[in-house]
């Protein structure tokens, strides 16, 4: 199967039609080894052949390089007489004194062959491999290519990057030229390239882990076949007609829900083939060596650390670097080199001997210690290195505080090794460091890490220090009744600094507003944020109001908690001390936003807070940062760039209990909603088997129910899917922060009316009654009341007003759902009319986002009440006016009507300056308008015009 070809595909047939027609020319088609360029051109041999056109192919090779004119013969004479008679002659020119007659006679006689064939009918001439084709060869190609102009005569070599040489590279030059001259370059597969290789290779869709091993092969389609069938055992293929193991039907018409997935983590597969590092066996042995000596450093590198290792001047390394550049083999990213077939890297690293590669990496980590390089680096060498020797573990103590803000993974792992290794007298130093990586990390054992330390601790100002790391991890952990009972002996004990003292005073608020005190902790608070008033230290100024906004929040005063929000943010930017206080009150600010339905404000603080978590290596607070927005995109409905912002969440290395809740819950409720059910299976089985055991896990519980009943609904569950949502109706103090509960207990009602259960439905309704009384700034709880009250008494009136909630918040699948209830009650009240129009409304939602699932489901409910969106052109969008507008090129037309340029537009909704500009030309289109002005004019004269009576017509 040839996948990612098709439009050269095509090309290079539309030139073999024009050369069977009497069209002559030449072209080169290139790419690396295995990328195809022989299936290709042998593709158009059979094409040309099956047209009438004589054919020729032959293929040079590096043994026969020095033979004159052998691959020009192998290519038009492989055989007979006139093979003989050029033979002939070119054994005469070997053994004259002066052979250049001979020479020209038999070049001269392989041309007149040519032209007494193009005489009869057109003539393809084939010859793979140029680069290996002697001088006397190519000289001919040369000759034979001016005479394409007079001649039926169609031309075509392959070639790859390496080796170069100076005259082939003219020859390739001047047959890629002219209006006659073509260059076709085979590049590497894209990813949905490559998924779609495997998915005809293997006859199923790969899955999620599958997909990104394939990247192993970086767009190769030959060491993606070689790699998928080393795989082929921990291929594991369900769904289809039955389900299968170890490749299944391998080479069968894939099926349509038949799903391939490894059933091993990429880091545990194989290495690849021994064949891989053979296949580049056209390097010099200097350059092969180079890189071979790069593997050992990653799959990137820079130069000057390949010279370090080698003990050579970086301009040597850089010119064995370059024919790895060439043949495409290595890129350029900008600050680093890297392999760009991570398999050809495995590879190589795997052709050492185990102890060499662990002597050369303790090698490579002294020697870039010892340059004073970047202490990540050193320490991805020690790791790779086995045991620590003596001057590993001095470095390490030197460098532990800087090596944990840089890389706290790395730098609790080794930390590991050397306490385990280390002499008494540096234990303790190693240890505290240890705490503060795992602290870091999110680790669970950063706990016990720090209460040993704390309590060896004999000086008050040392155990004041680890009282707070000890409280800090014990939130982390969620386990705010233990931090409060250390936060209370801390304060009890003698703490002579001031800005320490009102640290702890701030964690004590923290844990008094989630232990259900929260008048007590506001109380506490207020104290806490005048004297941080007094002190005017920035940092204690954004922990004192951070703690103050924590117990406003959790009095349900969300615009105050936002006020103090705002001032800790603002304090916190007076102090680089205060950047991790700074992305906590980011992050918060974010989500209060998103709570408020205000998404310009919510992108503002999470790009803040991202390019401050990047540019201060904060690995914690990066991960907080990347979940929120991936939230933040699936409410906007852009559910690729919610995968993308889980995906790069769960590569951080940090053990929050709730990640795995947020990554599997995130994407199994995307890809249920497109009606990947076997790919949204594959992530909830990838929950540990008491995913919300953690508290912070049950708050970001939301997903993972909708996914779970979403899936029994679809599999025609319904009193399953009620099952799963039952968690959200319990008023625990998880359940009062959670997010997503109202709209969980909104769906409860829903699928519990549909399977007959007006008893749950009716405790749903109180419930969500409950939340919108205690959270009645936001505008989601009221919304999702709205929504229960009518769904249960499928009123039209209630859900219109639901609707217009809906519109105002303008997130698009609660829109879809808005429509699509809407249309429900109206078919129930027997306006099908009515009913048919908000369920073309409601589609149309769900086609913009890709919701298959919610489409299927919103046709099968409006069709067993009589109602059906008739012909494919009665459910298509208006083409005009501000009706016409996708929900994304809406929100573009509002921020244009406020006088936004595209870069401003571009960061508001995190999306590129291209797709700006390209959802601003179908805006001027659709609304008939020549000028960004125009827009805003309209805007304008929309908002001042009457509103539409809702729950009469959508």
């Amino acid at each position: 199967m040839r996948v990612g070809r098709e439009r050269l595909r095509e090309e290079l047939r539309d030139r073999v039609r024009g050369g069977a027609r009497g069209s002559g020319g030449h072209l080169i088609v290139e790419g690396e080894p295995g990328a195809g360029r022989t299936a290709l051109v042998r593709e158009a041999l059979a094409e040309a052949a099956a047209l009438g056109s004589r054919v020729r192919y032959g293929a040079a090779d590096a043994f026969t390089a020095e033979l004159p004119l052998r691959a020009a013969l192998d290519c038009l004479y492989p055989e007979g007489p006139g093979r003989a008679a050029v033979v002939a002659l070119l054994r005469e020119a070997r053994e004259a004194a002066q052979p250049g007659g001979a020479w020209l006679a038999a070049m001269d006689l392989l041309v007149s062959g040519v032209e007494e064939w193009c005489a009869q009918r057109p003539l393809l001439l084939v010859l793979d491999d140029l680069h290996w084709a002697d001088p006397a060869s190519l000289l001919l190609w040369q000759r034979l290519s001016r005479a394409v102009d007079r001649l039926p005569l169609l031309l075509a070599a392959t070639r790859r990057p390496l080796p170069r040489r100076p005259e082939v590279e003219q020859l390739c030059a001047e047959l890629g030229a002219g209006p006659r001259g073509r260059t076709l370059r085979l590049e590497p597969l894209t990813g949905a390239e490559s998924a779609q290789l495997l998915r005809g290779m293997l006859g199923a869709a790969p899955g999620p882990r599958l997909r990104e091993a394939a990247g192993q092969a970086g767009g190769n389609p030959r060491l993606l076949r070689d790699l998928a069938t080393q795989w082929s055992r921990f291929i594991e293929i369900t769904g289809g007609s039955g389900d299968a193991a170890g490749g299944g039907a391998r080479g069968d018409a894939p099926h349509t829900d038949a799903f391939a997935e490894l059933t091993l983590p990429e880091p545990e597969l194989p290495d690849p083939p021994a064949s891989v590092p053979r296949g580049i066996g056209y390097l010099s042995r200097p350059a092969y060596t180079t890189l071979r000596h790069a593997a050992l450093l990653g799959p990137a590198f820079t130069p000057r650390e390949l010279a370090l290792v080698q003990a050579r001047t970086a301009r040597e390394v850089l010119a064995e670097l370059e024919e790895g550049l060439l043949a495409g083999l290595l890129e350029d990213t900008g600050e680093r080199l890297r392999f760009r077939q991570p398999a050809l890297r495995r590879a190589l690293y795997a052709e050492l001997p185990r102890a060499a590669r662990a002597a050369l990496h303790q090698d490579a980590a002294r020697a870039l210690g010892e340059a004073g390089h970047d202490p990540e680096r050193t320490a991805e060498q020690l790791l790779a290195g086995g045991a620590l020797d003596r001057w590993a573990v001095h470095w390490l103590a030197d460098s532990a505080q800087s090596l944990i803000a840089a890389a706290p993974g790395a730098a609790a792992e080794l930390l590991e090794r050397a306490v385990a290794q280390a002499d008494c007298g540096d234990r303790d130093a190693l240890e505290g460091s240890l705490a503060d990586a795992a602290l870091m990390l999110r680790r669970p054992e950063s706990v016990e890490l720090l209460t040993t330390l704390h309590g060896r601790a004999t000086d008050p100002g040392r155990r004041a220090e680890l009282a707070f790391k000890l409280v800090s991890a014990l939130m982390i952990q969620g386990d705010m009744a233990r931090s409060l009972a250390v936060t209370d002996d801390a304060l009890a004990e003698q703490v002579s600094s001031p800005t320490l003292r009102l640290r702890l005073e701030a964690c004590r608020v923290l844990a008094l507003a989630d232990l259900s005190c929260p008048a007590q902790a506001h109380t506490l608070a207020a104290a806490v944020v005048a004297e941080a008033a007094r002190l005017g230290d920035p940092l204690c100024g954004a922990e004192a109001h951070h703690a103050m906004a924590f117990a406003l929040f959790h009095l349900g005063r969300g615009r105050a908690s936002l006020r103090h929000v705002a001032e800790g943010i603002a304090c916190a930017r007076r102090s680089p001390e205060a950047n991790d206080m700074r992305l906590l009150l980011l992050a918060n600010q974010a989500e209060a936003h998103l709570r408020f339905d205000e998404p310009e404000t919510v992108a503002a603080a999470l790009r803040e807070a991202r390019e401050l978590a990047l540019s201060t290596r904060s690995t914690g607070r990066l991960v907080v940062t990347e979940a929120r927005l991936a939230e933040f995109h699936y409410r906007l409905g852009d559910w690729d760039a919610a995968l993308a912002g889980v995906a790069r969440a769960d590569g951080l290395p940090v053990s929050d209990g709730w990640l795995p809740v947020v990554v599997h819950g995130l994407r199994a409720l995307v890809l249920g909603h497109r009606d990947e059910r076997e790919a949204a299976q594959a992530e909830l089985a990838l929950l540990p088997p008491d995913p919300f055991a953690v508290p912070a896990a049950r708050r970001y519980s939301g997903h993972v129910l909708l996914a779970r009943a979403l899936l029994a609904e679809r599999a025609g569950r319904p009193a399953d899917a009620v099952r799963e949502l039952l968690p959200a109706l319990a008023d625990s103090p998880d359940a009062a922060g959670a997010y997503e509960r109202p709209w969980v207990l909104s769906e409860i009602v829903r699928v519990a009316l549909d399977s007959g259960d007006a008893a749950t439905a009716r405790a749903a309704v109180a419930a969500c009654g409950r939340v919108a009384a205690a959270l009645p700034e936001y505008p989601g709880p009221a919304l999702a009341l709205l929504r229960c009250r009518g769904l249960f008494a499928q009123d039209p009136q209630l859900l219109a007003q639901a609707l217009e909630r809906a519109e105002r918040g303008g997130w698009p699948l609660v829109l879809g759902h808005a429509w699509e209830d809407l249309a429900v009650a109206r078919a129930w009240h027997g306006d099908l009319a009515a009913a048919r129009s908000a369920l073309t409304r409601a589609v149309a939602a769900y086609e913009d986002l890709g919701a298959r699932w919610d489409t299927a489901r919103a046709d099968a409910r409006l069709r067993s009440l009589g109602v059906r969106r008739g012909s494919r052109s009665a459910r298509r969008r208006p083409a005009n006016g501000w009706e016409a507008l996708t929900p994304a090129e809406l929100k573009v037309a509002l921020l244009v009507a406020q006088g936004r340029s595209n870069p401003e537009i571009a960061g508001a909704l995190f999306l590129s300056t291209r797709t700006v500009q390209t959802h601003v030309s179908h805006i001027l289109a659709k609304l008939q308008v020549r000028s960004r002005a125009a827009v805003a004019a309209q805007a304008a004269a929309r908002r001042s015009g009457p509103e539409p009576v809702r729950g009469t017509g959508p």
